[in-house]
């Protein structure tokens, strides 16, 4: 008895110690009393933590006596620290606790769960340069975000982009020039390229993992205030945000598999490097190969990406990072339509595309090596203010065969036209021979395969300094930042483009020896200008057969890189250097009148200078520009409903041409502002997040191709393109486990005013017409993704399903020409899952209805049918 009242005794002082250990509450909201759900609460150097439920509150239970330091951090805000000592097993209630918008650093955390909207990441340090949530931001974006991109079993930017809202892809990523050889898209009627890494100017790569992408920012309309010249749009900016270093172990391999022999192998790793918990490293890398869904064709790319994030202390957080990437690959084939001319066909039906044809072979190959640098320092300069410096550069190389189909091309034979006038019978025969060959093909659709040799290299570094700010005014609170940008650009290139066979086929041999011998020289003059035109070996209609002509007479589908080694030795390389330097200041201010109402002000100021040709002084431009931007947005509801409008600006300079006489054509730059107004809604404690937005952008001096130019493109100018539309966007979670996301828009992009400044000529064959880069009018798509929940016996199932489309649209469209109308489609996909906490199976049919369609600009694009992938991923 005396041993169980011992026991008894010994165990109620046990729990009456263990009962005594303190305990630490609080509330934590943000800068508008906000409740915040989900921020991480924990205590530093010890394994106890926890997070707030939907009231905003926490408790960590069970502490020792002792000093500690409460950590308390959420995406999108500054993460705060608060010393605190435990005595005598007390508890500390810290009441409201305010956490303030900060800038996103390389050491966030990312929340997962069951509950949260997957599909609707709104908060960005990036779109304003400023901490703002989507709801408080007068200014339009589209978020992709790799929830998505996982549900969608995505191994390309390419395919990423198509859950983006209005947004259409033009061109292929082709990797043919540094910095520009990614896809082209469409956004508001024009034409845009990835060209912004977390912010900041570099040369995007569309060889870029989905595994570490972190989420796509689409920034709608004119945003030079905030981005300048070097990478606007007149239509939008793209931004690709990169997973970043964490506090914590983890990470994931993977590996895909799909049709046309696709292989995709990823490993994301982060790991802490000290034991101080304040370095943290995680590597990104990939190897993809893949086969083309036509007859030839392949890709191959390596990508590495790592990074590593120093937390120096509560006021200085350093982060470095580096991208390589390298791409083997074949032309994706485009088929360009004729220029100056008036086209035979005027669809693809009629043109007879046969879209498994490539045109090419394995054996000729472009390669794209790139390798991107970032170092920032983010430093709290008090309270209120934030300091952060960027060094950003970017080299990019495009070397190997580059290919081109151009129908139409037999035109070019016209330059001996003069010569049938020459009295002298022989030489008249000869010709008319050669002009009757040619231009008996332009009355049928005959496609050239053309050639250059591609060696070139681009080099930019950004440095740029931004201070940004969160105060108060006479009560009224500011969001204000600062920036000073320089950007430096310089281009190498010893390309090499010719035809030194030509003179050899045909009647060309006679024609020269003619000439020669009425005029010594005449004929040697003619001969080099045949040479001068591009490379080319066959002549093809649209369905891959080849088409005999005394030009090309020993015309083979499939080409050998030794056969084009023994053609391009004999051609001179033409070394060209080009550089181009831009000085910008630029501030933005976010003003809070009241709780619910904001205004936003901003203005910029470049001064861009171009040494274009450093051997050619002909060719050198400056240009200082102020861009301003103004909005306003009003909560209804506060964080729940906004009504905004917004005026924004953009400009891009354009380069100066060189023509060959010596002359020289100049542009002013394009010059576009947009107004702009729609609401946007966030009900359900961001289960439910749409957009809608109106626009009405109008782009002076924009360039545009002469559509009297015969077969390669002549620049001129255009005097008023207006382009306006109507976008739509819906991201919701109504219930655990379903994530919803669409989204529509329509664009009318109209040329307004032909006339052109550079010739004097009043273009009314393009008056009136939809720019050919706007593409199509319509587009839409829908992600539908659930996974059942944990406490069903189907847990850790899930299925996703939803379909992206686009209207017809006119992929050349001119008075000389004519129009050539890409048709509607609309393609569906689907997937299922199965995805436990250390694995994740996956299977994707994309295109199961195994629908043929095109994209295009000027150019006639087959995209791929039926595939099937599958995936397998292990998280650790």
């Amino acid at each position: 008895m005396k041993n169980l009242l011992l026991t008894i005794t010994l165990f109620l002082l046990a729990n009456l110690a263990f009962a005594q250990n303190g305990n630490i509450t609080g509330t934590v909201k943000d800068n508008n009393q906000t409740l915040l759900f989900g921020v991480n609460i924990s205590l530093k150097n010890t394994t106890k933590g926890t997070q707030t439920n939907e009231n905003g509150n926490f408790e960590i239970s069970n502490i020792e006596n002792g000093h500690y330091t409460l950590s308390i951090s959420f995406l999108g805000f500054k993460t705060k620290e608060i010393p605190l000592s435990i005595s005598n097993n007390e508890d500390i209630k810290l009441g409201t606790i305010t956490l303030y918008e900060g800038n996103e650093i390389l050491s966030e955390i990312i929340i997962k769960s069951e509950r949260h909207n997957k599909f609707s990441r709104k908060k960005t340090a990036y779109v304003s340069k400023l901490p703002l949530k989507d709801i408080e931001n007068s200014q339009v974006y589209s978020t992709v975000t790799t929830e998505l991109l996982e549900s969608q079993i995505t191994t390309n930017l390419d395919d990423a982009m198509t859950n983006a809202t209005g947004i259409s892809k033009l061109w292929e990523s082709t990797g043919r020039s540094p910095g520009s050889g990614t896809a082209f898209f469409s956004s508001r009627g024009f034409s845009t390229q990835p060209s912004l890494v977390d912010g900041v100017p570099g040369f995007t790569f569309s060889a870029i993992d989905p595994s570490y992408i972190e989420r796509i920012e689409v920034i709608k309309g004119p945003s030079a205030t905030l981005f300048g010249s070097t990478v606007t749009s007149l239509g939008g900016l793209i931004n690709v945000v990169t997973k970043k270093p964490f506090k914590g172990f983890g990470g994931s391999i993977s590996y895909t598999a799909g049709s046309f022999n696709l292989h995709r192998t990823s490993i994301d790793l982060n790991t802490p490097l000290s034991d101080n918990n304040d370095i943290f490293f995680r590597i990104n890398a990939s190897y993809l190969t893949q086969d083309s869904f036509q007859d030839a064709g392949f890709r191959k790319t390596f990508f590495i990406a790592p990074s590593v994030s120093y937390n120096v202390n509560n006021r200085l957080n350093l982060s470095f990072g580096i991208e390589y990437s390298n791409t083997e690959q074949t032309n994706p084939s485009m088929l360009f339509l004729r220029r100056g001319i008036s086209m035979v066909s005027r669809n693809v039906n009629d043109l007879g595309v046969d879209p498994n044809k490539s045109f090419t072979s394995n054996d000729v190959t472009l390669s794209s090596p790139i390798f991107n640098t970032r170092a920032i320092a983010d430093y709290k300069l008090s309270d209120q203010w934030n300091s952060q410096t960027i060094f950003a550069s970017t080299h990019s190389e495009a070397k190997g065969y580059y290919q081109y189909l151009y129908e139409g091309t037999s035109a070019a034979f016209g330059v001996l036209q003069p010569l049938a006038d020459i009295p002298y019978p022989p030489l008249q025969n000869d010709v008319n021979a050669v002009l009757g060959e040619a231009f008996g093909l332009l009355n049928e659709d005959v496609f050239t395969r053309l050639y250059d040799k591609r060696d070139a290299n681009a080099t930019k570094a950004n440095l740029q300094q931004n201070f940004t700010g969160d105060f108060k005014i006479a009560n009224v609170r500011n969001r204000l930042v600062l920036g000073l940008d320089y950007v430096y650009r310089e281009e190498t290139s010893r390309n090499k483009s010719g035809n030194p066979v030509l003179t050899q086929h045909s009647n060309f041999p006679s024609i020269i020896n003619t000439l020669n011998f009425l005029d010594p020289g005449q004929g040697d003059l003619i001969a080099a200008q045949l040479n001068s035109f591009p490379y080319f070996d066959a002549q093809f209609y649209a369905n891959g057969n080849i088409v005999p002509t005394s030009f090309a007479p020993n015309a083979q589908y499939t080409v050998s890189n030794t056969e084009l080694d023994a053609i391009f030795d004999q051609v001179t390389a033409r070394e060209l250097k080009t550089s181009s330097q831009t000085f910008a200041l630029y501030a933005s201010d976010v003003i809070n009148l009241t709780n619910k109402l904001t205004i936003n002000v901003g203005l910029r100021l470049d001064y861009f200078d171009q040494d274009g040709d450093k051997s050619d002084p002909l060719d050198d431009y400056t240009k200082t520009t102020l861009s301003p931007n103004a909005g306003i947005l009003y909560q209804p509801i506060l964080n729940k409903l906004s009504v905004f409008a917004n005026y924004q600006t953009g400009f891009v300079n354009n380069d100066p041409v060189v023509n060959g006489d010596g002359t020289v054509d100049t542009f002013k730059p394009t010059e576009a502002k947009q107004f702009e107004g729609g609401l946007k809604v966030n009900f359900f404690n961001g289960k439910l997040n749409t957009s809608v937005c109106y626009y009405n952008i109008t782009a002076d001096k924009t360039t545009n191709s002469d559509p009297a130019a015969v077969l390669f493109a002549y620049t001129i100018d255009i005097a008023e393109v207006v382009s306006k539309g109507f976008e739509f966007e819906i991201n919701t979670n109504p219930f655990q486990g379903l994530n919803i996301r669409g989204s529509y828009s329509y664009n009318n992009s109209t040329i307004t005013d032909a006339y052109s400044e550079l010739t004097g000529i009043d273009y009314v064959n393009l008056k009136d017409r939809r720019p050919e880069s706007a593409g199509p009018e319509n587009i839409y798509n829908f992600w539908a993704d659930y996974q059942f929940s944990s406490k069903t016996f189907l847990k850790n199932f899930g299925l996703a399903a939803g379909f992206n489309g686009a209207s017809a649209h006119l992929t050349v469209d001119n008075g000389v020409a004519g129009q050539f109308t890409l048709p509607a489609y609309t393609i569906y996909n689907a997937s299922v899952y199965y995805n436990a906490e250390k694995y994740r199976i996956g299977l994707k049919v994309n295109n199961f209805t195994d629908e043929t369609y095109y994209k295009g600009w000027s150019t006639v694009n087959a995209q791929a049918p039926l595939a099937v992938l599958g995936t397998l991923q292990y998280k650790f």
